[in-house]
């Protein structure tokens, strides 16, 4: 199968010329592999098993009603102890089933499968003769896949702090190979945002814990990265995971001071971008009259629907109104249209064949502050007004004004 895809794709990019990347990306600060691009490329990746396994294992929240929620999570019945997250983010964001992988070595090893296969595609086509937004997608998929698989590894854990942050960190960890170049997290992470000179690019990339951008249920394909980035973009900034205002300063995000480069007159540009993604005219308004901004809001627990807990800590926690919630998202999509289809690059690999998330049990006793959070889904979704609409996204500095018309 490898061996025919190849002689396919180099049949396919026969006499076509490779084309330089905008003028406005920074390639020297990548490694010449993944330099240049090809506008107009023919080549696509299909990311079908990657796309089911997110159905599958992401509980998508729908947007929130607001920024958080202040009040204090109650204990566990018979205690006065109040277990899990107690921050105000706690209900908010979408929530992936780590245990799925943690749980299960035959699911794991899906996903070694999956990262491996991607790892090599590059190895048949350079990434120089595909396109700018197929490349993107790429990227962004490799880097949440070995995320995942990564903390996959660690689980049970709580907080992902000291392992992002700590000596040993997982995010340093050189646990890829693409194109003979030996890549980490954060590897890919210098890539993406010095290839492409775009502040939306930064939300493609899961971090594991509440406070960042949000898992899809959805992989990033080449056709639609740029919506599904505005729309990410726009979930995180209307919650208090990604900014809330806090009488005259606005708190936003460790994130965005972690991706300060993508912002190089930081409080300025910062400001315009929350302001173009903010969909509240006056809430823009008080963006752009903002003095102060800081960079300490965070919430590091993991963001997985048992909240990073091994097993329940009592048997009231049992809940099968959360479990139906869960089954009933992870039979949407299975098996259709959406997702389907040649899966080029990735070898004939077939969801069935190695893993079977569709039947994995799913552990009926969740601790109380789960089933808080799977009611604001409930409530969330029930607030939803026909479909979401994602509008163009333009962080590109207009720098001409229309010439006025001469008149006659």
């Amino acid at each position: 199968m490898l061996n025919k895809l190849k002689l396919c794709i180099v049949a396919a990019l026969a006499g076509m010329g490779v084309f330089a990347l905008s003028a406005h990306a920074d390639e020297s600060k990548i490694p010449e592999p993944f330099r240049g691009a090809s506008p107009g490329s023919p080549i696509q990746i299909n990311y079908g098993d990657w796309n089911r396994i997110l159905q599958i294992t992401v509980l998508d929240a729908g947007r929130s009603s607001g920024r958080g929620s202040t009040s204090t999570p109650r204990p566990e019945i018979g205690t006065r102890v109040v277990h899990g997250n107690t921050k105000s983010t706690r209900n908010e964001g979408n929530r992936l089933y780590f245990k799925a992988f943690a749980n299960n070595p035959a699911n794991l090893k899906a996903l070694d499968t999956i990262r491996t296969e991607l790892e090599k595609v590059p190895d048949q086509a350079p990434l120089k003769l595909w396109d700018e937004h197929e490349q993107l997608a790429y990227w962004l998929n490799l880097y949440n896949i070995t995320l995942i698989e990564e903390i996959s590894k660690e689980y049970p854990v709580r907080s992902l702090k000291k392992l992002k942050y700590g000596r040993h960190s997982l995010w340093d960890k050189k646990v890829l190979k693409v194109s003979g170049v030996p890549l980490s997290l954060n590897d890919i992470h210098n890539i993406i945002i010095n290839k492409w000179d775009s502040s939306l690019v930064m939300y493609g990339m899961f971090q594991g814990y509440i406070g960042g951008p949000n898992i899809m249920d959805e992989a990033f394909t080449g056709d639609n990265v740029h919506k599904l980035l505005i729309q990410n973009a726009k979930e995180f900034i209307s919650t208090s995971r990604g900014m809330r205002f806090s009488g005259k300063k606005l708190r936003v995000s460790d994130y965005y001071e972690e991706n300060k480069a993508l912002f190089p007159h930081f409080k300025k540009d910062l400001k315009d971008h929350l302001a173009k993604l903010t969909e509240d005219p006056a809430e823009r308004a008080r963006i752009m009259d903002i003095k102060h901004i800081e960079a300490k809001t965070n919430d590091y627990y993991i963001a997985d629907l048992s909240g990073g807990i091994a097993h329940a800590s009592n048997a009231s926690a049992s809940n099968r109104a959360a479990l139906t919630t869960v089954i009933v998202h992870a039979a949407q999509g299975y098996g259709t249209s959406k997702g389907e289809g040649a899966n080029l690059g990735m070898g004939e690999m077939n969801i069935d064949n190695y893993a079977d998330f569709k039947t994995y049990d799913v552990d009926l006793r969740f601790p109380d502050f789960v089933k808080d959070y799977l009611k604001q889904v409930h409530k969330n979704k029930s607030l939803m007004k026909g479909d979401v609409q994602v509008e163009e996204y333009d962080d590109t500095a207009k720098k001409k004004k229309k010439e006025d018309k001469p008149k006659k």
